[in-house]
C-alpha cells in the first residue's frame, strides 16, 4: 500500500533543493499521487514519462539487462531523473530555472 504521507514528504524534501524545478510522484499507470507543479504541467510529464519508463523497461528484459532501477534525461532545460518503484514513479526535474 502506498503511504500518501511518505510519498508527500518525498517530494517536499526534494523541492526544498535549489536546483530542483519539480518533483511528481505517479502510480505506474502516470496518474498523479503528489506534486509540487501545477497541474497540467504535471499531466503532461506524467503521461510522458510513464509511458517512456514502459519502453525502456521493455528494452532493459530485451537486453537480458534485469530490472530498470533509474532513468537520467539531460536536456537544455536541465535533466529529468525518474526513479520507478514498485507501486510508483518518482520524477525529478532539476536545473535551470524558466
Amino acid at each position: 500500500m502506498i503511504d500518501p504521507k511518505a510519498l508527500k514528504e518525498i517530494v517536499k524534501r526534494f523541492a526544498s533543493r535549489e536546483d530542483v524545478r519539480g518533483v511528481i510522484i505517479t502510480d505506474n499507470e502516470g496518474l498523479p499521487i503528489q506534486t509540487d507543479l501545477p497541474t497540467q504541467t504535471t499531466e503532461l510529464v506524467a503521461a510522458q514519462v510513464t509511458s517512456l519508463v514502459g519502453r525502456a523497461k521493455k528494452v532493459v528484459e530485451g537486453l537480458n539487462e534485469g530490472e530498470l532501477h533509474f532513468l537520467k534525461l539531460e536536456t537544455d532545460k536541465g535533466e529529468v531523473l525518474i526513479a520507478p518503484e514498485d507501486q510508483w514513479i518518482l520524477i525529478v526535474l532539476q536545473g535551470a530555472q524558466g
